[in-house]
């Protein structure tokens, strides 16, 4: 305590002896408003040149004694910023990697080292960050376009240009985007049917990541991807009609051995999407074209398949126009037809009978679905025959939840658009006699139709595809409002990268 009281004496003393130098007539700061800069600057692309021009009013009117400088960080930078320009006007040729920046101007006065600040966003983009993957076939090979979102050109075997000349492989099958919490797990799966399988690219930059064969625990016997549904905390690959699963809660995403059904074999439909890829809820629900019928995965700690009035937890709501467990036909194409905030979602699938006549079935599935009981069930809406024109020859078929009830298909040149609520269809667009549709699909969140197809008069790279914006005023019509011919031998998928 004494020793404490010295110390505070002695602290007392110092300071009674500092001099007041306080200035009465302090010098008046030049104080500086900057202006002339955004808050956000999105789609800046790397490689090129982005300029700005601040303003700046000071309030004596006097510049001569300040300097300038822009730094630039990101949230695993903060630290270790980096300064891009030392100049009052920002002119660089970007060079920050691909992702989301904070940077900051400051106007330091060297006179009195006070110093003024504009703190803004930068989205740095490449050519690759945001926009439409095309997956063609060209002569047997796989080739991966893409057009970057807010430009029109076609960037032609982005997969080559970035990874220095490789090939993907041969017989491609299908192109998916997977988005992470952590933006550097993002990947590009490009499924070839070759015997290799295909591989992963990274995300941003669309290099190389793995091959498709290190994609599992222990590889499959024979190596046939086909299809790829999400859930929340699993994803779920089919290769060769089985299903495997993908825990992406991990932090190294494996796909383990293929899930089993009790005393059975079977195959899962590989264009029967009965799950949501905006939502992702917590399980998917698949179809088996062997035993006909639906399988639920409801928990994700067996490696089984159950069909949907066998599956725990989940109610099984009879509807009375099919049986899920036992169906009877084959499902040539399912996708989500109608959203709900709460998660009470409906789909919509073309299924074949043994007679090759196409009916047109309706599901209502939901996962915790709030304000609901039961919250969590599968039940069937409907199951019409359908007989408008070309049903039984159209090859390609697409839903959206953005326009509910209505199942778009398309045979030859010509697209149609059949209404489930009265059960009548029609021809909404035809391309022309040359032409013969093979694949369209809903771009991803949007009311464009993507519509693939191949122009039989042109004797080299006959494919190429239209985007046809779907309108609603006065009836369900199409614009078209792009198109791109030339592209390749046949164009067999499309994803959006966002």
């Amino acid at each position: 305590m004494k020793k404490l009281l010295l110390f505070a004496m002695a602290v007392m003393g110092l300071t009674a002896c500092v001099d007041d130098g306080t200035n009465d007539s302090p010098t008046p700061l030049n104080e500086v408003t900057i202006s002339g800069i955004q808050d956000e600057y999105d789609n800046i692309y790397i490689d090129n040149q982005l300029t700005i021009r601040p303003n700046l009013t000071m309030s004596k009117g006097d510049d001569g004694q300040f300097s300038y400088f822009w730094i630039a960080y990101d949230k695993t930078s903060m630290f270790g910023a980096d300064t891009v320009s030392r100049e009052r006007n920002l002119d660089i040729k970007v060079a920050l990697a691909p992702g989301l920046h904070t940077l900051k101007f400051k106007a330091l006065d060297n006179g009195t080292g006070v110093f003024y600040e504009k703190e803004f966003t930068v989205n740095v983009v490449n050519e690759f960050s945001k926009g439409l993957l095309i997956l063609c076939d060209n002569g047997g090979r796989a080739q991966l376009d893409f057009i970057p979102d807010g430009k029109g050109g076609v960037i032609a075997d982005v997969y080559g240009k970035v990874n220095g000349g490789g090939a993907i492989g041969t017989a491609p099958k299908r192109v998916y985007f997977n988005s992470f919490s952590k933006s550097y797990l993002n990947e590009v799966m490009v499924l070839c049917q070759d015997g290799q399988g295909g591989c992963f690219l990274d995300g941003t930059t669309l290099r190389l990541k793995r091959p498709y064969g290190d994609f599992f625990m222990s590889p499959p016997e024979k190596v046939m991807p086909e299809a790829y549904y999400k859930a929340s905390m699993r994803h779920y690959l089919v290769n060769d009609g089985k299903l495997y699963d993908r825990a992406i809660n991990t932090s190294s995403p494996t796909v383990k051995p293929s899930m089993s059904v009790a005393g059975k074999t079977y195959h899962i439909a590989d264009n029967a999407n009965f799950n949501d890829d905006e939502q992702l809820p917590p399980r998917a629900v698949v179809y088996d074209n062997e035993n006909m019928c639906f399988y639920t995965i409801y928990s994700i700690t067996t490696a089984f398949l159950t069909t949907a009035t066998k599956t725990s937890s989940l109610a099984c709501i009879s509807g009375g126009f099919y049986n899920p467990d036992q169906v009877g036909m084959k499902c040539l194409y399912a996708g989500i037809s109608t959203r709900s905030a709460t998660g009470a979602n409906e789909y919509m699938g073309v299924f074949e009978d043994a007679q090759g006549k196409r009916w047109l079935l309706k599901a209502g599935i939901g996962f915790w679905v709030d304000d609901a009981d039961p919250d969590t069930y599968f039940t069937d809406l409907g199951k019409d025959l359908i007989t408008t024109e070309k049903i039984n020859e159209a090859t390609t078929f697409a839903c959206s939840p953005l326009f509910p009830g209505f199942m778009f298909y398309a045979s030859g040149s010509a697209v149609y658009i059949y209404n489930a609520e009265n059960k009548t269809g029609t021809k909404i667009h035809d391309f022309g006699g040359n032409m013969d549709v093979n694949h369209m699909e809903f771009d991803y969140k949007s009311s464009t139709l993507l519509v693939a197809y191949r122009d039989k008069s042109r004797t080299t790279l006959p494919a190429g595809f239209a985007m046809l914006e779907v309108g609603t005023d006065g009836g369900l019509h199409l614009q078209l409002t792009g198109r791109h011919d030339g592209m390749a031998d046949r164009i067999v998928d499309f994803e959006h990268k966002y």
